[in-house]
């Protein structure tokens, strides 16, 4: 049997740490619209938008990874496990809202110069 270990979530083939947080919201896009009888008129364009709130604990290495990912114009290849199909899916997204935080006293760790909370959302496009 399978453990959520073995699908680590990556972002264009590199695979991530454990999140801190990952809170997923799934939105369907739709138009509504109201009759003279009062009735909705709904038009679905899309479901199971993706969005996701993350939030990562990390070196200065991988920082400078997650800053460049948020830095990108093109979209990321985010490959995370789907509970309903029991495997990984794939989706386009981009990275908004990022924010680094150095970790208090994390200037005396060998090894990184820091270490960071990343925090950003994954917005699927």
């Amino acid at each position: 049997m399978s453990k959520l270990n073995d699908y680590p979530i990556k972002i264009n083939n590199v695979a991530l740490p454990v999140p801190s947080e990952w809170n997923e919201t799934s939105e369907t896009m739709e138009n509504v619209n109201t009759t003279e009888a009062g009735t909705d008129i709904v038009d679905v364009m899309r479901t199971d938008k993706l969005t996701v709130n993350a939030s990562f604990d990390v070196s200065s290495t991988m920082l400078g990874t997650f800053k460049g990912w948020a830095n990108s114009t093109s979209a990321l290849k985010v490959k995370i496990y789907d509970p309903f199909t029991d495997a990984y899916v794939e989706r386009d997204m981009r990275i908004r809202n990022f924010i680094s935080t150095l970790v208090r006293y994390s200037d005396k760790t060998s090894g990184t110069v820091g270490l960071w909370t990343v925090t950003f959302d994954l917005i699927e496009f």
